[in-house]
């Protein structure tokens, strides 16, 4: 232990000695290690907390396939039957409960009226997930029948921003659009504290046996010692035995019982594989950088290692001695990576594309630094071992006989370039992989839309008087009062926004077969307010939302399928004979109404039909489009007087423009991109600080040679041709590397990218001009110095 005290000491004294190299070597290892501690971080709380509650390898959802008489199997949403069935199973389950939420939330009322989204759920609920109430009680099985007295928990968010976290909340009620509900217990900040609102899961007795609406999951805990796969085996005879009228809901085929945690960590596991994999190059690149570092400076401790070998040192205590040096590197480097990750924390949380669990903090925690601590082990070993082993072999007699001179070739020529060429191709993946998400992000946000999102503000606006009627003239009104507003352009209105992504769909008959399309109301303005392209025909005027018009729009896909025969226009098209029928105005061309990226497609048929007063749903905002002048959107303050001002108190929600909605259709794109740019971008740094260094280390190996070049007629041009060579060289080398290990590696991202194949020739193209460059940029700077080298000076220390 003395002996290892005295090697640690003697290993500060020499990094304080040697502060430059020193300094560089602990920065480069820290971006390594803060990168790496960060991404663990990440790690930590998507895949080893994803659920965190008691036993969370018991915790499992439930869900039956059922065949119909046509063949087909399908999983319909559980029945409430089920639930109470499901617990019964008491040899398989511990506790059960059936929970969901509700698609729009209920609206507070109030002297400012908002909407809040509800959970709902059965009475175990909580205690599966190890959860009581921060105060009040929980919910009870009497609280879920239907026609019980309305109760609720407040969510620890909603209780601190609208009750001031005043605890004698519990007893006091809150009127909804539904009724008056009494607030029976607060929930903890730990479990769904951004849930406003839960309520008892109650489904009418006429509907309990009903599967497929919906409104209903299961969650259970399974008993110990029992699998998903033996309880999904156990279920399905009950179940089957239990099971609804088949006529209406098919008949059970199979049980899936699928483990809570199980789903939790895969659905991020390429994402994190992916990132770490390139965490895990970057700190290899790190590596490589200060074993090169090390192995350069080695030269001029040759004569101290020769006097310890000369005094008794073996090679194994040199060796001991130069690992110890490279521990209380590998430590300063891990000081300053934690303290790195620490401060950017939130900035990379804010840019993984996963969405992390809302009550697991991402923290650097005991675990992370532990990780952390064990990461440096071979961190070390891959950094310090070769330079302690080749530093090692010294020679007494040569080194002494030298005169202090560093004559010693611990890091040769080659060996440089060797060193050199890898960390360029390790870059060389880095930012390929970077490149190609840029490329694929450029392409995704350069997608046709189908209109023009630019200079567009929407509003969400409801009435709260509960009369259809009075709704769509309250609409009409607020239409007429906004085109009047300086800087409006147009105004119109929809109830499902081109880039909302929500959307309500049904079936219609032309002269071809019965089409599947999406279908949205809109009032006057809304085509000429988004900018839409018209194919045939003409965009409807005033006249055609008159009470009872017949007038619609429909796409050019829904063109294709409902009237596969000819033109459209002036053609009718139904959903049944004994409904009415609409008459086709226009063809418009087709909208990304999910964006970009929407999951049915760029060419899904979709129909526009006028709002009318019995297609008003009472608890639904509709949404207002404005385009304004100039790039400068109109105050939302202004929008929301003009909205409160024309009639009913009505609920004003989200006021924003186009491209926030378009930035929620690719936000995940976005933060994929962003996450591997950054690390794109780190590995191009350390790269060029190491051909930078190595083409340093060269040049002061080198002086003595180049004065003499100098002294026969070398001139300074001459000079630093020869010594960019020799760096252009591997970095050429390590460019072909790296490109052909690019085209292997870059496949795992292929889901990732958006019109652009893995192997795309201009970024791989874009990527070798661009290292190519910079590369040889790092290295100018100690070749521009190695050609003011003043040959008299060099020869005289000779």
């Amino acid at each position: 232990m003395e002996a290892l005290w005295q090697d640690i000491r003697y290993g500060i004294r020499q990094l304080l000695r040697e502060r430059g190299s020193s300094i560089v070597a602990v920065l480069t290892l820290a971006l390594g290690i803060g990168a790496a501690t960060a991404i663990v971080s990440v790690i930590d709380a998507a895949m080893l907390r994803p659920l965190p509650y008691p036993d969370p390898e018991r915790l499992v959802s439930v869900e039956v396939e059922v065949a119909q008489r046509d063949g087909q199997v399908f999983s319909p949403s559980p029945a409430m039957a089920d639930v109470r069935l499901y617990q019964e199973a008491g040899d398989i389950f511990a506790q059960v409960a059936g929970w969901g939420s509700e698609f729009r939330g209920r609206i507070v009322d109030g002297p400012e009226p908002e909407r809040v989204q509800v959970s709902r759920f059965t009475e175990d609920y909580l205690s599966i997930h190890g959860v009581a109430p921060l105060l009040g009680r929980d919910f009870t099985l009497e609280d879920t029948q239907f026609g019980a007295p309305a109760v609720a928990l407040l969510g620890y968010d909603y209780w601190q921003s609208r009750y001031g976290g005043r605890r004698e909340v519990v007893g006091e009620t809150i009127r909804l659009d539904d009724g008056v509900v009494t607030i029976v217990g607060v929930l903890p900040a730990s479990f769904n504290a951004k849930v406003p609102l839960a309520r008892p899961l109650q489904v009418p007795l006429a509907e309990m046996a009903m599967r497929g609406s919906g409104r209903l999951s299961v969650m259970a805990r399974l008993q110990n010692g029992v699998t998903p796969a033996q309880a999904g085996e156990r279920l399905l005879a009950r179940v089957s035995g239990a099971s609804p009228d088949p006529d209406l809901h098919g008949t059970p085929v199979r049980v899936v019982v699928s483990s809570e945690l199980e789903s939790a960590v895969n659905r991020h596991q390429v994402t994190v594989n992916i990132i770490a994999s390139a965490v895990a190059l970057i700190l290899l690149l790190a590596c490589v950088n200060v074993a090169g570092l090390l192995l350069a400076r080695g030269a001029a401790r040759q004569p101290e290692l020769a006097v310890r070998a000369s005094l008794g040192a073996g090679r194994l205590r040199l060796i001991r001695q130069l690992l110890t040096e490279s521990v209380v590197l590998a430590l300063a480097g891990g000081v300053v990576g934690v303290m790195l990750a620490w401060l950017g924390l939130n900035a990379i949380v804010a840019n993984v594309p996963m969405t992390l669990p809302a009550n697991v903090p991402v923290t650097v925690n005991l675990r992370v630094l532990t990780a952390t601590v064990a990461l440096l082990v071979p961190t070390v070993m891959l950094f310090g071992l070769v330079p302690a082993v080749r530093l090692s072999q010294v020679r007494v007699v040569s080194a002494m006989s030298n005169g202090g001179r560093q004559t010693s070739r611990s890091l040769s020529r080659r060996g440089g370039q060797y060193l050199i060429a890898a960390e360029v191709a390790l870059a060389v993946v880095l930012v390929t992989g970077a490149g190609l998400m840029l490329r694929s992000f450029a392409r995704l946000t350069a997608v046709d839309l189908g209109f023009n999102p630019d200079r567009l503000v929407t509003m969400e606006v409801l009435p709260l008087e509960r009369d259809p009627a009075a709704h769509t003239a309250y609409y009409a009104d607020l239409l007429r009062r906004l085109r009047t507003i300086p800087g409006v352009e147009s105004a119109g209105l929809v109830d499902s926004f081109a880039l909302e992504g929500g959307s309500s769909y049904t079936g219609f008959r032309g002269t071809g077969a019965r089409v599947f399309t999406r279908v949205a109301r809109t009032l006057p303005g809304y085509f000429e307010t988004i900018g839409v392209r018209v194919r045939e025909g003409r965009l409807p005027a005033e006249p055609d939302y008159a009470t009872g018009s017949s007038g619609a729009v429909i796409n050019e896909s829904a063109a294709r399928g409902l009237f596969p025969d000819g033109p459209a226009v002036g053609r009718q098209f139904s959903q049944g004979a004994a409904s009415g029928s609409w008459t086709v105005l226009a063809v418009i061309a087709d909208l990304r109404h999910g964006g970009p990226l929407d999951r049915r497609g760029p060419n899904f048929p979709q129909v526009f039909l006028p709002l009318q007063p019995e297609a008003v749903a009472l608890d639904q905002s509709l949404m207002v489009v404005l385009r304004t002048v100039d790039r400068i959107p109109v105050s939302g303050d202004r929008l929301r007087h003009a909205a409160q001002s024309i009639g009913p108190r009505v609920l004003i929600e989200r006021i924003r423009t186009a491209n926030d909605w378009f930035g929620d259709r690719v936000i995940t794109p976005r933060r994929r991109t962003v996450m591997l740019g950054l690390l794109g971008s780190l590995g191009l740094l350390l790269a060029l600080v190491g051909v930078f260094g190595m083409t340093a280390y060269a040049v002061s190996r080198r002086t003595a040679e180049i004065g003499l070049r100098m002294v026969f007629g070398a001139q300074p041009g001459q000079v630093v041709r020869t010594v960019l060579m020799d760096s252009a060289v591997p970095i050429a080398i390590g460019v072909a590397i790296g490109l052909a290990g690019a085209a292997a590696v870059t496949r795992v991202i292929r889901s990732f990218l958006f019109e652009t194949a893995p192997t795309d020739t201009a970024t791989y193209a874009a990527v070798a001009v661009t290292l190519v460059a910079a590369g040889c940029l790092a290295a100018l700077g100690p070749a521009m110095r190695a050609s003011r080298v003043d040959p008299a000076v060099t020869l005289r220390s000779e």
